[in-house]
């Protein structure tokens, strides 16, 4: 007689936390609950997903579509959760992803403290209905929070109490901070308005020691998020009605009841410049430059090289480590007519034997790239170690809550994660490309768009390593997948 294997499963467990306030489902409860649930109907559990700081109102931030796709590879067949409502707060959206799991991966979903077999029809009305009782629930939850956010705007309050960059909290409110970021706050605005380029006021800032409350070097992005909200204006602010962009423009600003850092002017001001700006096309998927997105700094091998300046003439485009802006990297310069040289005399080499270049090239041009990638991997794989350790430390010693310390674990197991699987694709290979394509390519090269170029190195160019000068061999040294 064959022995049926015993079958499989991973546990999911969910906790909100809304404005600040972590909800009253601790992980420890629901993850105790469901290794009950698996041990009384006998399944292996593989291991338990933490969605920590993630509404059930949606899907997709969560990690319920990959939990669907290791069932349909046949990974395990059962995923549990604590209470239906754990799985999620939208009805339409729940049932959606229960058929999906079930009926096409061929997998079964259960909680652990209701009932809800899904292979009866009372199991799926039971279900269902505390499904639907979830729903009810968020929806009342988020009548009260729109009641309460009405009731902090009256009052000159922010719609949540979280930091503010500037700031620091005083009872209810906020004050500004004398002592630094205050003052680099509002020089950050003068210096903007003024003409200034933000990449160079950003640099300074960082110089003088002005990070995020987290510790972050603030790039030019994170500066602009910062600026953008009006906060140190003394003001506070709402998306227009029927708005869900974060755009510039899609804001309605009202006045705040906390003390403004910069004047009213200076606000008007930075409210013109970057209205604007709103008219070019941030967020164009097309590159603008054939190599754009592809060279990494041969110094730090840490950042992108980007294209840096207005040229003074065509061709005249010069290509710089991003880390430079934040003194992380003394960097690298190179010519993008340079780069596009190198380019083409690489296409042209493996044109001439693809077969025999593409095994060649592969281990002469990624042996010292690959082997300091490694190194970085690694390093990143034994600090998250230590890391775990030491918030491990923290945690039994009394100085983290049990909520904190599995939300920072569970970040730094992803971290962690994601350091083996780039370790791993590393060191695979990929199948190899005709010669007929680098000949192509090198022929169309003069016709094709910056775009099309892009498009079509992407296929076959891992990346291109821009080396500083002086470093033995080529300075653009082309690397292959």
């Amino acid at each position: 007689m064959v022995q049926q294997r015993r079958r499989r499963g991973k546990g999911y467990v969910r906790v909100s936390a809304i404005m600040g306030r972590e909800e009253l489902f601790s992980p420890e409860i629901q993850e105790e609950s469901i290794r009950r649930l698996f041990e009384r109907e006998n399944i292996e559990l593989l291991d338990v997903v933490m969605d920590l700081d993630k509404s059930g109102r949606g899907f997709a931030e969560r990690k319920i579509k990959q939990m669907i796709q290791e069932v349909q590879r046949g990974d395990y067949e059962v995923v549990g959760v604590w209470k239906w409502n754990r799985f999620g707060r939208n009805m339409r959206l729940s049932l959606a992803n229960i058929h999906e799991l079930e009926e096409e991966a061929g997998g079964e979903v259960m909680a652990a403290t209701e009932p809800g077999d899904g292979r009866t029809t009372m199991g799926r009305f039971s279900r269902n209905q505390m499904l639907s009782v979830a729903e009810l629930q968020s929806d009342m939850i988020s009548d009260s929070w729109k009641d309460t956010h009405a009731v902090r705007l009256r009052m000159g309050l922010p719609h949540s109490g979280h930091a503010r960059f500037g700031y620091v909290r005083d009872g209810k409110g906020f004050r500004p901070d004398e002592e630094l970021n205050g003052p680099a706050l509002a020089e950050v605005y003068e210096r903007w308005v003024s003409g200034e380029k933000l990449w160079s006021v950003a640099r300074d800032m960082t110089e003088m020691g002005v990070r995020a409350p987290n510790g972050d070097i603030l790039d030019n992005s994170r500066w602009l998020t910062i600026l953008d909200t009006g906060f140190a204006a003394g003001l506070i602010r709402k998306r227009k009605p029927g708005s869900s962009s974060k755009r510039f423009d899609n804001w309605d600003w009202f006045p705040g009841a906390h003390e403004a850092l910069i004047s009213r002017e200076l606000w008007e001001a930075y409210t013109r410049k970057r209205l604007a700006s709103l008219g070019r096309n941030w967020a164009d998927p097309k590159a603008k430059y054939s190599l754009s997105g592809l060279v990494t700094c041969g110094r730090c091998f840490q950042f992108k090289c980007g294209a840096t300046g207005t040229p003074k003439k065509p061709g005249d485009v010069m290509f710089r480590c991003r880390g430079v802006v934040t003194k992380e990297c003394k960097g690298v310069y190179g010519n993008l007519s340079l780069g596009e040289a190198a380019v083409l005399e690489w296409l042209e080499n493996r044109a001439t034997d693809g077969g025999k270049v593409e095994s060649l090239a592969r281990k002469a041009a990624t042996v010292s790239r690959e082997a300091a990638a490694a190194r970085r991997l690694e390093k990143v794989i034994a600090d998250t170690s230590s890391a775990l350790d030491r918030l491990l430390d923290l945690y039994e010693s009394g100085g983290l809550s049990k909520v904190k310390y599995l939300e920072r674990k569970a970040k730094r197991e992803e971290e962690q994660r994601q350091a083996r699987r780039d370790l791993e694709e590393l060191r695979g290979d990929r199948v190899k490309v005709p010669a007929t394509f680098y000949r192509d390519l090198h022929n169309a090269w003069p016709r094709l768009s910056d775009d099309r170029k892009r498009q079509m190195l992407k296929q076959v160019v891992k990346e291109i390593v821009l080396h500083p000068a002086g470093h033995p061999g080529e300075r653009w040294e082309v690397v292959p997948y």
